[in-house]
């Protein structure tokens, strides 16, 4: 299938690739279908493990709709959850693929990423199946720093990353 794309043109898409989001994603209910795309490795991880740690979660309907996502260990090598059984559909943790959204905000002329690890996205890597799921008891931050940028250069280019089109309110 062919998906059109605001930041990557038109992509040909295998249907299996397609993540299924039954209840969709908090404040995006609507949108239940998205494919995962390698965005590359993220600087400060460890290199030539041959695994993408930077992805695009691209909504398959919405052009614009994209929400930049970490591997969240890459960058928060302390993060540590506990996953209720319930929340995977008894998958097995060998078959889940967790990440973390990426809020892009501009503030005076500088740029801010941050990561919200309180509500990973979990995919089950065999069903295709996904949800966001807010952890219980713990206390990781909604908008944990990952990099800030000055106008004059810093962490989002050195991200590999054109901040230039991502809404900041896009973020979950």
């Amino acid at each position: 299938m062919q998906v059109e794309t605001t930041r990557f043109g038109t992509l040909e898409i295998d249907d299996d690739e397609v993540v299924v989001f039954d209840d969709g994603l908090p404040g995006f209910r609507g949108r239940r279908s998205m494919v995962l795309l390698g965005g590359g490795e993220m600087p400060g991880g460890q290199p030539g493990d041959g695994h993408h740690s930077l992805f695009w979660l691209q909504d398959i309907t919405d052009p614009e709709l994209a929400f930049m996502t970490i591997v969240p260990w890459t960058a928060y090598p302390d993060y540590d959850i506990d996953i209720d059984p319930g929340d995977v559909d008894g998958a097995q943790v060998d078959d889940l693929c967790v990440l973390s959204i990426v809020t892009v905000r501009r503030d005076g002329g500088g740029v801010t990423l941050t990561s919200n690890l309180l509500a990973p996205v979990i995919i089950d890597t065999t069903t295709r199946k996904g949800r966001q799921i807010i952890l219980q008891n713990q206390d990781w931050p909604v908008q944990a720093p990952l990099a800030a940028a000055s106008p004059t250069g810093g962490a989002p280019s050195e991200l590999g990353v054109d901040t230039g089109p991502i809404d900041s309110e896009q973020g979950a």
